[in-house]
């Protein structure tokens, strides 16, 4: 793989991320761990959390970890040109022709129907986080059916008490209170240090 088929595999994913850098997430998956190899599942599993606590969003961070590791700064800033070129281009051409199109029967009904798909890859993504983090084999049909045929104890069908716990506390304080992300974060780094191996 060169540097300039990094710059076109993330222009792919800038021109794929409405709905924001969750949507990618299946998608960097797809390419970077499984087809590509560039990443471990590990790797990416640690970037994402990384990603939460430095600014910026989670594709740009993406784009220039994957770039760097690949080919140094050079290849840091060209996958993360690469993912900004198609937005520079749509915004300035949505900027252009919104005012004339925003009315446009055809306009409205491409904007509803990227919605339902972003949340699609939106809920994909959380089944992703949900395999790395909570269960230790993949949630699948096959893994559920025998959970509830032979109905054993939680820990043997996989499934990781505390990162469950904190994800679930995290939802319902973030739904409750108007906390800072980072400060969830924070807490759930030093909670796993000390409780999650």
């Amino acid at each position: 793989m060169n540097i300039f088929y990094i710059y076109l595999l993330f222009v792919k994913y800038g021109l794929l991320s409405f709905g924001g850098g969750y949507v990618l997430v299946t998608l960097f998956i797809h390419d970077l761990v499984e087809k590509y190899q560039l990443l471990t599942a590990g790797e990416f599993a640690n970037l994402l959390a990384i990603a939460q606590m430095t600014p910026g969003p989670i594709g740009i961070n993406t784009a220039t970890f994957v770039g760097y590791k690949t080919f140094g700064i050079l290849g840091g800033v060209v996958a993360t040109a690469g993912l900004l070129t198609p937005a520079i281009f749509l915004i300035i051409t949505a900027v252009y022709y919104f005012r004339k199109w925003e009315k446009s029967p055809i306009v409205q009904g491409m904007l509803s129907g990227m919605r339902p798909a972003a949340l699609g890859l939106i809920l994909s993504a959380v089944l992703i986080f949900a395999n790395i983090a909570i269960f230790t084999a993949p949630l699948t049909a096959s893994n559920v059916k025998a959970w509830i045929a032979q109905a054993p104890d939680t820990g043997s069908f996989g499934i990781r008490i505390i990162p469950l716990l904190l994800a679930v506390l995290s939802a319902a304080v973030l739904g409750k209170y108007k906390v800072k992300i980072i400060y969830i974060i924070a807490a759930s780094a030093l909670i796993g240090g000390f409780f999650i191996r």
